[in-house]
């Protein structure tokens, strides 16, 4: 199932995108300011050091920390050559580079020198030829029906080649054509930047988070978007009419008198989506644990009936299994991840759980590695890393979920709207606990400041040594 609705609420400080399919709750994207991602950008960079130990280089791409460039990522694709980094770089060069993963403490960005430009329903890779399909288009005559059109559309003129996202399915082909011609029109851009720039400069930058997810979630089971934020509306209708027509009346404005997460249930979700504690069904339940190290994920039984106490720890681990899947993209966990399911005697038992587990993991645009069972009885999988973890974000990465300060600031903000809304007054406190309080004088205070200008009132602070660290209190002062 695709996603069905995409909800984004826009507030001083954050955008927060709720993907999902059904009623369930598939993804959060949470975009804060001064913390954007650096993932999909183009730069064009200096190569500052050569590690021949490493088969790597560190380059220079003008943000805090240099990035870090291996020789697989330099490579043609498919070739499995022994070669070196000094093959490809050397010190001083300028060199087109992408970035993959975003720096996290004393790391710098992951670079690849394998560019790839994305489209709704194509990737274009100007340095690899040909034409590949997703995997997820299963429909051998859908393959080939589009590999055909694709053959007709593509110009023998742009060099490289595309792959077809899962998008693609049912594609009309003048939609491919169009972004066939968009997508090289883009190249070019970057091409005649590249010739004319000076490293280390930044080339592309990727889509905004509201504009990424219309771009990558989109497909046929779409049915609304709904955008709280009359200018985020606007722009989303000019790229919508621009890259997706079809999308454009799907696009509508938030009109509840309740704000718009609130009227989802999404308040109450996001907060279940940091709870180590899932319950299931059965009356099962899993519990999450996210260290530096690794992600471990423990499966306890409940009420689970089968034909025997095997059978019953099959259908107890299957279930727990489809959750594993939906809460490790909810949550955006990745690494290595490490299940300790109820225990099985049969190895044909394990592999019933494990194929579960892999096509519940079909639905994951990340595409997780599942490596399989140990000799202990644990299943293994890795997933690749984009971006902070919905609790790294939110409660800090803390052993102990708890919102950090910026979190908490941020929450008051949305309390006061909701308050301005209701009970309008000439002014405003927010009663909050003394760390909170100065967040408001260093990330939360653009946030305030923008608040206060779209209220057209004073917004005080006031400290309480004594509140509870999430505690927030809003009073109406006249």
């Amino acid at each position: 199932m695709g996603a069905e609705q995409i909800l984004i609420n826009v507030a001083p400080g954050e955008t927060r995108i709720a993907i999902l399919e059904g009623e369930r709750l598939a993804s959060l994207i949470i975009a804060r300011d001064g913390s954007e991602s650096l993932v999909g950008n183009i730069y064009l960079g200096r190569v500052e050091t050569v590690l021949d130990g490493l088969q790597a280089a560190f380059v220079d791409i003008g943000e805090a920390r240099s990035g870090f460039l291996s020789v697989a990522d330099l490579r043609p694709p498919g070739d499995d050559r022994r070669d070196d980094i000094g093959d490809y770089v050397s010190e001083g060069d300028a060199v087109l580079v992408q970035v993959l993963r975003d720096p996290e403490e004393d790391k710098g960005a992951k670079l690849t020198g394998r560019v790839l430009l994305t489209g709704r329903d194509l990737l274009y890779s100007p340095s690899q030829p040909g034409i590949n399909l997703s995997r997820r288009i299963s429909d051998p005559d859908e393959r080939q029906r589009l590999m055909e059109v694709m053959d007709d559309v593509v110009p023998e003129d742009v060099a490289g080649g595309f792959i077809l996202r899962t998008a693609a399915q049912e594609a009309e082909a003048e939609d491919l054509e169009a972004e066939v011609s968009r997508l090289a029109a883009r190249w070019a851009e970057i091409e005649a930047a590249r010739a004319s720039g000076q490293a280390p400069a930044c080339l592309e930058r990727e889509l905004a988070p509201a504009f990424m997810a219309l771009r990558d979630f989109a497909g046929t089971d779409l049915k609304s978007v709904i955008v709280d934020d009359p200018e985020t509306l606007s722009a989303l209708k000019a790229y919508a009419e621009a890259e997706m027509p079809d999308v454009t009346g799907l696009l509508h404005a938030h009109v509840d008198r309740h704000p718009l997460f609130e009227a989802h249930d999404m308040e109450e979700r996001i907060d279940a989506a940091i709870d180590p504690y899932v319950d299931l069904p059965s009356g099962g339940s899993l519990i999450i644990s996210e260290t530096p190290a690794l992600t471990a994920i423990d499966v306890n039984t409940g009420s689970t009936e089968g034909s025997g106490r095997e059978q019953s720890a099959v259908k107890a681990n299957e279930e727990a299994a489809r959750e594993i899947a939906r809460q490790i993209r909810l949550r955006n966990l990745s690494g290595l991840i490490v299940v300790d399911f109820v225990s099985m005697r049969r190895r044909d038992s394990q592999e019933s759980v494990n194929r579960v587990l892999r096509h519940a993991l079909n639905h994951d645009p990340l595409r997780p590695h599942v490596v399989g069972f140990t000799k202990l009885g644990l299943l293994e999988m890795t997933r690749r890393r984009r971006g902070a973890s919905l609790a790294e974000i939110l409660t800090g990465g803390t052993v102990v979920p708890r919102k950090t300060p910026w979190t908490v600031a941020l929450e008051a903000l949305r309390a006061v709207s909701r308050e301005a809304a209701a009970r309008p007054a000439p002014k405003f406190e927010i009663h909050v606990p003394s760390a909170v309080a100065d967040a408001f004088e260093g990330p939360a205070a653009a946030a305030l400041k923008t608040l206060e200008e779209r209220l057209g009132t004073a917004v005080d602070v006031v400290g309480e040594a004594e509140f509870a660290p999430e505690t927030i209190d809003v009073r109406g002062i006249h």
